[in-house]
């Protein structure tokens, strides 16, 4: 039986026995239980594809990098074990041991994906880092760290301690990748009926892309679904009259497509504007600042909610429009810290 088909009878079955036949389910542990399924099989495939890439490459450097992405991965042991054989047969000349407890020092952070994001949103912000959002520490997050650390006085070695982590994101100490928030019946059942679908990587990317090129924001697009891709299926549901589950059916699916195709067709440069405002990793409540700011300056009305829906974009594009900018409706940094600090005349 394949695993597509497998996984939905096993919450089939895990729901059927769950509770005594004369009480309702807990729907909101159901819904808990099927997102998690949902992103523990995205990350086991992401997991794979890495790791069969790392073997075809067979070099230290990959190795070492699918340890620095999965230090407890179900590959981490051979990892290790080819790593040392090809450090031993170089005469250990591959690694440098300053690099090397660095790296241990970061592992022993137990950093999750959300931690990963929240530090390459930041290195984002500050320019030190230009590509994808998507929790994966390569090559360019190091070297985006590195010069990170290099402009803030640290040992430049690529890999983040605990005061080094605090300074740049905040965070005192790490935190568990959030759960999918649903509930109710519908939820229950749209959850069930997304997974059925058996999407690809290539196919949730997609989605995440349309939901970019609609103003709606799923903090990257990597192909998994976690809280801020839920987040932003149900603002767009919201916004279209579908009931806001935050998954998505078939039909749902080929709407956003061609909702998308239409809005590249009346401006195809806006996608790589979404993309670099994306990078920006805004916050919600820092959405809803600017959206603040846009009010007070008279360029949009009602609340602010932190989500750049249609009438928002296009306030930002006539905020634009009037300070002599490309009226695109997405914001880069400059314009942030602009927005933020204009006044009304």
């Amino acid at each position: 039986m394949s695993r597509r088909l497998l996984l939905p009878i096993m919450v089939a079955g895990v729901m059927s026995v769950s509770a005594p036949a004369h009480a309702d389910p807990d729907l909101g542990e159901v819904v808990g239980t099927i997102a998690r399924q949902l992103l523990e099989q995205q990350q086991g495939a992401q997991e794979r594809a890495l790791w069969d890439g790392v073997v075809a490459n067979g070099s230290a450097a990959a190795y070492r990098q699918y340890l620095d992405t999965y230090p407890e991965g179900p590959n981490a042991r051979t990892a290790r074990e080819r790593l040392e054989r090809l450090s031993a047969g170089s005469g250990g000349s591959s690694d440098t041991t300053p690099v090397s407890e660095a790296a241990r020092v970061e592992a022993r952070l137990s950093l999750t994906r959300s931690d990963r994001i929240a530090v390459q949103q930041r290195l984002a912000a500050d320019r030190y880092y230009t590509s994808g959002i998507d929790g994966v520490f390569g090559s360019g997050t190091r070297r985006a760290i590195t010069a990170w650390q290099q402009t803030n006085g640290y040992g430049q070695t690529g890999y983040l301690n605990r005061t080094q982590l605090t300074a740049l994101t905040g965070r005192t100490e790490t935190r568990p990748d959030p759960a999918i928030p649903a509930s109710g019946d519908s939820a229950t059942a749209a959850a069930r009926a997304e997974l059925n679908l058996g999407l690809t990587r290539a196919a949730r990317v997609q989605i995440q892309r349309d939901l970019i090129s609609l103003g709606y924001d799923p903090k990257g697009a990597d192909g998994l679904f976690g809280s801020g891709t839920r987040g932003a299926i149900r603002a767009w549901q919201r916004n279209t009259g579908l009931a806001a589950t935050g998954y998505m059916t078939t039909r749902q699916i080929q709407s956003l497509r061609a909702d998308a195709k239409a809005r590249g067709a009346e401006n195809s440069g806006d996608r790589a504007e979404a993309v670099d405002e994306d990078l920006l990793g805004l916050t919600r409540a820092e959405r809803t600042v600017l959206q603040q700011r846009l009010i007070a300056l008279r360029y949009l009305s009602g609340e602010a909610d932190g989500i750049f829906g249609t009438t928002t974009r296009r306030a930002i594009a006539r905020w634009q429009g009037d300070n002599g900018l490309s009226e695109t409706g997405y914001l880069t940094a400059e314009q942030v810290r602009s927005l933020r600090q204009q006044t009304r005349i």
